[in-house]
């Protein structure tokens, strides 16, 4: 995903966690409602901090990959993939700002089994390096 892709992508996500966060009914989630979707958004939520993969929502939802591929971005214009890696950014802030975890237990923490590949995600999501990105957020 691109810089400029990246940034629209995280603003729809945070539309979406600041329309559900003003529905005291709804589980706060930073997925879009769409109810064709429910299944496959609460089980990147359950799931987010493990490793998973494409294969592993479409198993978990009863779809083949390509469909569950086409019916996501139909619906999101993201990937499934797209969602799961954001699920794991908003995480990864969280504990970036709230604890004084390293960067491998944060990567641990979000589901990555390689801290050089969450901080490869990290950086082509935000453009800066998860502690780089901490130190300015301290700030």
């Amino acid at each position: 995903m691109n810089k400029h892709c990246t940034a629209d992508f995280q603003i729809v996500a945070e539309q979406a966690l600041a329309n559900t966060a003003r529905s005291p009914d709804s589980l706060l989630t930073m997925f879009p409602s769409n109810p064709q979707l429910s299944q496959v958004f609460q089980f990147i939520e359950a799931n987010y901090n493990q490793p998973i993969s494409l294969c592993d929502v479409a198993v978990a939802v009863g779809y083949c990959a390509a469909y569950l591929t086409d019916l996501v971005r139909r619906n999101t214009g993201y990937t499934v993939n797209d969602w799961i890696v954001e699920r794991r950014m908003v995480a990864a802030r969280t504990l970036l700002l709230e604890t004084d975890q390293c960067v491998s237990q944060v990567a641990q923490a979000v589901g990555y089994q390689h801290e050089g590949y969450f901080f490869r995600q990290f950086r082509r999501h935000h453009g800066i390096t998860p502690q780089a990105w901490r130190k300015t957020q301290r700030s």
